[in-house]
């Protein structure tokens, strides 16, 4: 790039010691950015390098945001892995009437929008470009509420991670900013992913004829919608809102608070129509700094109903500051270069600190390896301080706390105040301490007020010397009140309220004391730990690569069982991720990392107050198994496979199986756990672990008939069985599985199953590949020899009868004679009936239903009534009692002729011809039944 840094640099992330955490190389790899366009991934990158970098940051949640000049966004954590794949947070197209431009080869480029400004902020980015459009970037994780996902603008896209969705519709160039699934959010979000949500503000600068300076994001947590607000100054001395659902906002979610009057009547120091150059929202959201153009620090409510403060600058600087944060929530601190900092307090009262004397250039990520000719200075705002960072120096900018000047302040006679002086006097071995102390007990409620002004005093402090001082006053005062019956009496059998204070602030500062070490660098204070909880520090030093010190902590302030666990676990996986000592074997390592995991560490000092129930208890479900990915991640297999093996939970063991390749073991960690979900996710990771050819799937079927247990065979037989005998399935491979499980019978049932239901084609196509497919199924019974032979011969009959109906309807030229896929039965009586439409080939058709019935043997009787329904269904009434009369007695009785005639609605003539050679003592009963059926009732009461 143009920057002067070169074509490419490094983001280098350290913590406040300035240890570096890690390196990201920088512009990103080019399969990162493969996405980003249809065209080639070299267009994408064609002049893009770290001069293009616009700004950068941490989120509340330590994701480090980049936002490049084009409003490329690319997303990290504390490691230096992506966790989101890098996307445009204003596309080029957005909110404008242009579109993408193809490129030579017909395809669309995707690219995004130069911007203006782009600004981190705790929930993500928001950035405004120089067409007057601008976007807010919400960076979510799994923690979140995925109803507040679904509950995105209409217009909104979101970005996940590749691995958690193929059809993420942020890379599909041709679809817009409207490319989201409108179907509900992730039931199990991934654990990283973004909203980016477009707002029409050129629309609106377009139509009030303005534009806009600068911008700062309301969190969500603090706006009256639930959702974040952009604020966004304009060229005329207002502030404009957007919320961030235009689509279901009135105006488009776009509000003009006109605050000109507020902001810029400046009593007298300026003029009114000076417009905002920079804005920053309070921590508590509560507050919005303003700096016009004409060097005015205006600080209003977030309402703009009512103004705080007004302070000018032009004495010093008639030039914007470079960066303007909070320090806490009622200070505001500016940075002009080569001028230092200004701190400015609530009530006009001001501070400047000279920073930037030096050549220096820092940040807590900072770009780069070469420094600038000026130096260079970075405020980061926090909820109770201001961090300010050079290239050797991180300085925290924090208003003294008013119960610590109290205490401090010459010639105090604050509760506090006095019993600090006496406690010094105690330690100095003065005689008048005890009766300072004596003092401060005469007067009821004096000595705990004390106390707890010692204490929350201490809390707030960074030096160690003052830190112990202040403590031992509080516990020189607990003294005394332990000493007066009336205090004791508060809280009979149980702690007092100040000790229990006493106790966690001594606690808290040695957990502080103990991450603000130089080795450490996290420089937190108490708000800040009281605000992320014991918790969230923990989280944050394994994060930072410090799992020693975050599984100390958690022991040390007894954190749930989990977290302690978790947090063993991380130490584990860090010892066997390590340089591997020549002396410790695979079982050594692993025999210690178990006790690590177990809490029992070489050398560990058991403490009286020390959980041994903890410690008996086998660790959280999944602990083995991470720790065991871990050593299989450094190439230590051996370690892998024993440590693993103690893994009790049956996913997390699975899950670790099926990430090192063990398939069959991990099939058989599911089918003994009886858990069909994971069964069926084994199975579909080992087709996803083989190549997708010929030879992947021999070895598939191979490897699950040969290696998986057997209800995992069984379930991937179902599975195919089941999609075989669907229409539009394919039977091949549950055929494959049969044969090699030598279950022929099962094999050949499914290919004949198959043949029947074959309807893609028509006519003569169509029963060809029936009679293929069935002669395959016979061979395949044939293959299974005796256990098979009467399905071998029911298929050869099937293909026979088929052959037949295909010669009858080539003689006689119609389908009708012996429609496809008829049985026997169906076939003789579709050959009787054709004998009403072709009377002169009747002859002929009867004696090709004689044959057919002879040839596969049909039974006599069953002929008999096959034609009398025929001749019947056909009309055909004298060619049945042509066909009675053949015979002096009929092998099937008189009945069914009757019947037939009855419901074929003939005569009485016709009927009584049947009925009346009805003559055995037997058929009695059933010739009253019959002429009852036909309405004879005068020959029924004779009968």
């Amino acid at each position: 790039g143009s920057s002067g840094f070169g074509s490419k640099t490094t983001i280098r992330i350290m913590n406040n010691a300035g240890s570096i955490l890690a390196k990201i190389p920088f512009p990103p790899p080019k399969q990162e950015l493969l996405d980003l366009s249809t065209t080639s991934t070299a267009t994408v990158m064609q002049h893009r390098g770290p001069g293009d970098i616009l700004t950068i940051g941490f989120t509340s949640r330590c994701v480090l945001v980049v936002v490049l000049r084009d409003s490329l966004t690319l997303c990290y954590d504390l490691s230096g892995k992506s966790v989101l794949p890098p996307f445009f947070a204003l596309k080029f197209n957005s909110g404008s009437h242009h579109t993408p431009s193809p490129s030579r080869g017909g395809k669309v480029k995707l690219s995004g929008t130069e911007l203006l400004e782009a600004r981190v902020y705790e929930g993500g980015v928001a950035v405004l470009g120089v067409d007057m459009n601008s976007a807010i970037v919400e960076l979510l994780d799994e923690h979140d509420d995925p109803a507040y996902a679904d509950g995105m603008d209409i217009s909104s896209r979101r970005i996940v991670p590749k691995s958690t969705s193929s059809s993420s519709s942020d890379h599909d160039p041709t679809r817009g900013d409207n490319s989201s699934s409108a179907s509900p959010f992730f039931l199990a979000p991934p654990p990283h992913y973004a909203i980016v949500t477009p707002l029409p503000t050129a629309m609106f600068a377009r139509s009030k004829h303005l534009s806009f300076g600068c911008i700062a994001v309301l969190p969500r947590q603090y706006s009256p919608s639930g959702r974040p607000e952009l604020f966004l100054s304009t060229s005329d001395g207002s502030v404009v809102v957007a919320e961030a659902n235009p689509s279901t906002s009135p105006n488009n979610g776009l509000t003009d608070v006109d605050c000109r009057s507020r902001i810029n009547d400046g009593g007298g120091m300026g003029s009114s129509s000076a417009p905002i150059i920079s804005m920053a929202f309070a921590p508590n959201g509560r507050f919005l700094a303003c700096f016009t153009s004409n060097s005015i620090l205006t600080v209003v409510s977030t309402t703009f109903e009512s103004k705080v403060l007004e302070f000018s600058t032009s004495s010093g600087s008639s030039s914007p500051p470079r960066s303007m944060a909070w320090c806490g929530e009622d200070s505001v601190v500016l940075h002009w270069k080569n001028l230092g900092v200004l701190l400015v307090g609530p009530y006009g009262d001001w501070l400047r600190f000279p920073y930037g004397e030096e050549d220096e250039m820092g940040t807590a990520a900072v770009v780069g390896s070469r420094v600038h000719g000026d130096s260079e200075v970075y405020l980061v705002q926090e909820m109770d301080c201001c961090r300010v960072l050079t290239s050797n120096v991180v300085e925290l900018l924090q208003r003294v706390p008013p119960g610590t000047a109290d205490l401090l302040r010459i010639g105090s006679i604050e509760p506090g105040a006095l019993l600090l002086d006496a406690s010094d006097a105690f330690d100095s071995g003065s005689s008048n301490a005890d009766e300072a102390a004596r003092s401060i007990t005469a007067r009821e409620g004096l000595l705990s007020e004390a106390i707890l002004d010692c204490v929350a005093a201490a809390v707030g402090e960074f030096d160690v010397r003052v830190q112990k001082r202040m403590l031992r006053a509080a516990s020189y005062g607990l003294h005394f009140a332990c000493k007066d019956e009336t205090y004791r009496n508060k809280t009979p059998g149980r702690p007092s309220h100040e000790a229990v204070a006493f106790v966690r602030a001594s606690r808290k500062l040695r957990v502080l004391n103990a991450i603000r070490r130089q080795g450490i660098g996290f420089a937190m204070t108490s708000a800040q730990y009281d605000a992320v909880m014991p918790k969230g520090v923990v989280a944050r030093l394994m994060a930072a690569g410090r799992p020693s010190l975050a599984a100390s902590i958690s022991e040390y302030l007894k954190l749930g069982r989990r977290v302690r666990d978790y947090a063993r676990a991380m130490k584990a996986s860090a010892f066997v991720s390590s340089p591997p000592e020549s002396s410790m074997t695979n079982s050594q390592i692993a025999e210690e990392a178990i006790r690590i995991i177990q809490g029992k560490e070489k050398g560990g000092k058991k403490t009286q107050d020390e959980d041994e129930d903890s410690l008996s208890s086998p660790p959280s479900s999944g602990m083995y198994a991470s720790v065991a990915l871990a050593a299989h991640r450094s190439g230590r297999k051996g370690v892998a496979d024993l440590l693993i093996m103690l893994e009790e939970g049956p996913e997390d063991k699975v899950h670790a199986l099926l990430t090192i390749g063990a398939y069959a073991d991990a099939a058989a960690v599911a089918a003994k756990a009886r858990d069909s979900n994971l069964i069926y996710t084994t199975i579909c990771a080992y087709e996803g672990g083989l190549p997708n050819n010929e030879e992947g799937k021999s070895l598939y079927f191979s490897g699950i008939i040969n290696k998986f247990p057997m209800e995992a065979v069984n379930m991937f037989t179902s599975y195919y069985c089941r999609l075989g005998t669907l229409a539009v399935g394919d039977a091949n491979p549950a055929v494959n599985i049969f044969l090699r499980r030598q279950k022929h019978t099962e094999a050949g049932l499914m290919i004949a199953k198959k043949a029947l239901l074959v309807e893609s084609m028509e006519g003569n196509k169509r029963e060809k590949q029936k009679i293929e497919m069935l002669k395959d199924a016979s061979k395949i019974f044939d293959v299974g020899g005796k256990d098979c032979a009467f399905q071998k011969a029911c298929v050869d009959e099937q293909i026979q009868l088929m052959a037949e109906q295909e010669q009858l309807r080539l003689a006689y030229g119609s389908n009708e004679v012996a429609p496809p896929s008829s049985s026997v039965t169906s076939t003789i009586m579709s050959i009787l009936k054709h004998g009403a439409v072709d009377q002169r080939s009747a002859h002929k058709l009867n004696a090709d239903a004689e044959r057919i019935a002879k040839k596969f043997k049909v039974p006599e009787k069953r002929l008999w009534h096959v034609k009398v329904r025929a001749f019947s269904e056909s009309g055909q009434w004298a060619v049945m009692r042509n066909f009675c009369d053949s015979r002096a007695k009929p092998p099937i009785g008189m009945k069914p002729f009757a019947l037939a005639a009855i419901k074929g609605k003939q005569g009485e003539a016709e009927i009584m011809h049947y009925v009346g050679r009805m003559q055995d003592k037997t058929d009695a009963d059933d010739r009253y039944d019959l002429l009852c059926e036909a309405g004879l009732w005068k020959k029924a009461l004779e009968e």
